[in-house]
């Protein structure tokens, strides 16, 4: 034996070192919300004096805490020093293990290797235990851990860890006996009477039945799938039944499944269980042990062939038949009789499913068909399910790889105005160039310059340390977390290109409509409420399936969408695997239900839902419903979806089978209005509402501004940026939400103000009530707020801004109506033969009105003829010549310099309704709630 053992300084023990108790780590619990059958999850939070990090998630709070102090230690660049154990080492600590375990006093620790040895005294009936070598390789993790020291292939191969085990306890011929042609250890000496008893008086008595599947290798290559019951009597060793049922002599010819998988409901997990592929099953001699190769003329089920389908759900390469069972050993049981679970034919796919990252989605939505893992992380409040960052850690943690590490970086900002200027130098100096080449090369430009944030996304392999994936992407996203989960989501595309999945699309970057227009072949039937049924045929890709014989007839008919890309739609919808009466062997029709959902909300145009799908309820409105049929997909696929599966296979074994869809629209909730805008305009159309408004302000010498409707302060906090005449800055809104939001912004800016501005107010109000405190300011702005009011409210509003707070101008905008065709690309999403009051949608559901440019020129001209100001019209965003600008502007302008007093019909006791919710006077900063 070595000396003192060396104990590696850890990253945590060295975060100590350097911060003591001023390093706070905390701990967030992540529960298996999307019934993913996974364990509970941690993540830890690490506060040091000088920055913060976040690990990823890991099985158990040690982990997450080591890892997120090895995230410190990389922020400072400290390397923690190498003091890992030499390979002498490691054996000689295989070999003081194995010692320990065949002790008197392991078995009565409640490991569950323990009671494995418990298990094999009632086996032989006498005081010797003795254990498989792949028991020992499976559920001791110190032997695992050294032997990743001597191998690191170890980690995913336990025939290695078995030979160690072997050749470790061969070191200890006073203690244990090593049967090489068995790979199974025997303890030397037999335990005392008074531990037998006592060991005997709580072993479970009672015999169990496990439902399991067994999963068998043919000559062809594919695996059949079949339901097992394992017949445990009272006293028997379960994995010698396991054993049996793979046609071997006991379980020393067995090899269990490093990692555990699908967590049962009873809490115990899946294992897989196969031969010894080193095993000779006839040759008992130690010479033969690993060494005689397979014969031809032995029985198929005993070859060594590959068993991708049991591999590819344990992590592990498997080699002829297989059995899947949830049964074990619990930790420190009271009993130490065996829990177990069901393992159906369902559940098996299930797995299988779960192990690519298309299933992992799937599954958390609990819609195997109907959905698929989208392309594209658009928004987070439009995503359902776990977020890709998510995914891809459950991902990397089945299969054995490094958490994955994102890097973050952003790009120069440069302002929208710098931009304008540069255009216009461009188009001064080529007085020539046609106006629609500048206004490309501004696009481009801005595009090129737009800041944002992108991201770089790294794994590495746990044994090897090697980089399996690496890849940066080149597009800039508005905030860091889209970058991330953008990322994490290029990941997983990559990754599941190496899974078998049947069902998989190949990968495309987008949806666009010429590809949606050529991809199916169906019959679709829609009928309405109250409306006759209508027929729609739709021209597809020629295919080998019985499609053609179904259609009546094919008309090629260009997809037009009626819900346009970013909405959530929510549908009802069921799946059944039918077969056709002229394709049945009885003659009849045949239908079995797959898959349904009463409600499942999907959006648009990012993947969620599969393509056969997508395409029809882009075409639906809500109310409709629709009836189509598809290709089948593969049976594995369908068997996960189904709960019958003896009737599914039985469909399947008909000629030809295919799945038949029923679904009705049940809503449709358009794109948020930023969403729309950001498809469409770089920058996007709010900030270019916002630029607009701050030269007007600029050029004016304004030192008193009011904004009507100022939300969080986007127009605010641009304004701090650019050096003013301002002396005073006032914001009003309704929302006491907004206003923190915007007085959060405004305490963090002002600090670092470096122009004379002399106080900032923010009011809890409404502006269709009068407050005589703002009256008279030099400028008042009020952008994208009238929209939300009623129109009738609208007027209102024009009449008090105009009548009573009287500015010297008045900046209003708008969404301009008629441009929403162009946003939405289709003009039958609004239904023109609806007043404007009944009609489905408009920019953003919270509008109560949009209005088209001749119903604005008609507010603004009346108020400001009947208010004694003048108006001028403009707009930002995209302008066309038939449609005008997107976002319509109108800049009044008071026609005396100077005013009477306010009107004597405002009660005195009104004049000033407004609250303070908070304040900033230079050199002395003052809050109100």
């Amino acid at each position: 034996m070595a000396g003192v053992e060396k104990k590696r300084l850890t990253s945590k023990a060295i975060i100590h070192q350097k911060f003591g108790v001023e390093a706070i780590y905390r701990i967030e619990e992540f529960d298996d919300h999307y019934s993913l059958n996974l364990p509970c999850l941690y993540r830890c939070h690490l506060q040091t004096p000088d920055f913060s990090v976040v690990s990823n998630f890991f099985k158990n709070k040690e982990d997450a805490e080591e890892s997120a102090a090895e995230l410190a230690l990389e922020e400072f660049g400290i390397q923690p020093r190498d003091d890992a154990i030499t390979v002498e080492e490691a054996w000689d600590d295989i070999v003081e293990r194995i010692k320990y375990i065949f002790s008197d006093e392991f078995v009565l620790t409640g490991h569950p290797l323990g009671t494995h040895l418990i298990a094999t005294l009632q086996r032989h009936g006498d005081n010797w235990t003795t254990v498989p070598a792949s028991v020992i390789a499976t559920f001791d993790a110190k032997i695992i851990s050294r032997c990743k020291v001597i191998n690191p292939s170890a980690d995913s191969d336990p025939s290695l860890v078995i030979s160690c085990v072997m050749k470790a306890a061969a070191k200890l011929p006073d203690y244990v006996d090593v049967f090489p042609h068995e790979a199974s250890l025997l303890r030397q000496r037999p335990h005392p009477l008074p531990i037998v008893l006592a060991l005997a008086t709580h072993w479970g008595s009672k015999s169990i039945e496990v439902e399991a599947v067994h999963v068998q290798c043919q000559s062809h290559g594919e695996e059949v799938v079949d339901s097992v019951t394992l017949d445990i009597p009272s006293g028997r060793y379960y994995l010698d039944v396991i054993a049996e049922k793979l046609g071997l002599k006991d379980s020393n010819q067995l090899v269990i499944s490093r990692w555990s998988f699908g967590k049962a409901s009873s809490g115990y997990e899946c294992r897989v269980y196969s031969a010894n592929p080193k095993m000779n099953r006839y040759d008992k001699s130690s010479k033969a042990y690993g060494k005689r190769p397979v014969h031809e003329d032995e029985p198929s089920h005993l070859k060594t062939s590959w068993n991708a389908r049991a591999s590819s759900v344990c992590g592990q390469a498997v080699r002829g038949d297989a059995i899947v069972a949830s049964v074990g050993y619990p930790w420190r049981s009271q009993s130490h009789g065996l829990q177990h679970d069901v393992v159906t034919i369902n559940s098996f796919y299930r797995i299988c499913y779960n192990t690519s990252p298309n299933g992992i989605y799937k599954t958390s939505r609990r819609a195997l068909i109907a959905a698929q893992l989208p392309f594209s992380f658009t928004a987070k409040s439009n995503w359902r399910g776990p977020f890709p960052r998510e995914i891809l850690s459950m991902y990397c943690r089945q299969h054995e790889l490094e958490e994955p590490v994102f890097t973050v970086s952003t790009a120069p900002v440069k302002p929208f105005s710098d931009i304008l200027n540069s255009h216009q130098k461009l188009k001064d100096s080529k007085p020539d160039d046609d106006e629609n080449q500048l206004l490309s090369r501004k696009r481009e430009e801005i595009a090129e310059l737009a800041n944002g944030y992108r991201c770089e996304v790294k794994i590495l392999s746990k044994t090897s340390q090697d980089v399996v994936f690496s890849c940066s992407l080149r597009k800039f996203y508005e905030k860091e977390n889209y970058a991330v989960e953008n990322a994490a989501l290029n990941a997983l595309s990559w990754f599941g290109g190496f899974h078998d999945d049947p069902d998989a699309d190949p990968l495309h970057p987008e949806y666009e409509d010429e590809v949606l227009d050529m991809l199916f072949q169906q019959k679709i039937r829609i009928k309405e409420f109250g409306r006759s049924s209508g027929r729609h045929e739709m021209k597809r890709k020629p295919s080998k399936s019985r499609r053609e014989e179904y259609m009546l007839q094919e008309k090629e008919q260009k997809h037009v969408r009626s819900i346009p890309k970013g909405s959530l739609v929510t549908i009802s919808y069921s799946v059944s695997l039918e077969v056709d009466s002229d394709m049945s062997r009885s003659g009849e029709s045949l239908r079995e239900l797959v898959e349904g959902n009463q409600a499942m909300e999907f959006e648009v145009g990012n993947g969620s839902m599969n393509r056969d799908l997508e395409l029809v309820v882009t075409q639906m409105s809500v109310g409709q419903y629709a009836r189509f049929i598809t290709d089948s997909p593969s049976q594995g696929l369908v068997l996960a979806a189904a709960t019958n599966t003896e009737r599914v296979r039985s469909l399947f074994s008909e000629p030809a089978t295919s799945l038949e869809y029923r679904v009705h629209l049940l809503a449709v909730r358009g794109p948020k209005e930023k969403r729309m805008e950001a498809m469409f305009f770089k920058p996007q159309l709010s900030k270019q509402r916002v630029e607009y408004a701050v030269k007007q302000i600029i050029n004016s010498s304004a030192s008193t501004l009011v904004d009507f409707g100022c939300g969080s302060g986007d127009l605010l906090d641009s304004l701090l940026d650019h050096q003013t005449s301002l002396q005073t800055i006032v914001g009003v809104d309704i929302s006491q939400k907004a206003l923190a939001r915007a007085a959060k912004m405004l305490h963090t800016k002002l600090q670092k103000l470096s122009w004379n501005l002399q106080s900032v107010v923010l009011y809890d109000g409404s502006i269709l009530e009068f407050d005589s405190r703002l009256h008279d300011a030099d400028v008042g702005t009020c952008l994208e707020v009238i929209e939300h009011m009623e129109e009738a409210q609208a007027y209102e509003f024009g009449s008090i801004v105009l009548r009573l707070f009287r500015p010297k101008l008045l900046i209003v905008s708008t969404p301009n109506y008629e441009y929403n065709t162009v946003l939405n690309k289709s003009a039958r999403y609004h239904q023109k033969d609806k007043p404007m009051s009944q009609r489905s949608k408009f920019r953003n559901h919270k509008h109560k009105f949009e209005w088209t440019r001749a119903t604005f020129n008609y507010w603004a001209t009346t108020l400001a003829n009947y208010f004694s100001y003048s108006v001028e019209f403009s707009g930002v965003g995209g302008f066309k010549e038939d449609l005008g600008f997107a976002s319509q502007i109108a800049v009044f302008k008071r026609e005396s310099l100077y005013d009477v007093d306010v009107v004597e019909d405002v009660p005195e006791e009104s004049m000033e309704p407004f609250k303070v919710e908070w304040e900033w006077e230079k050199g002395m900063e003052t809050k109100k709630n």
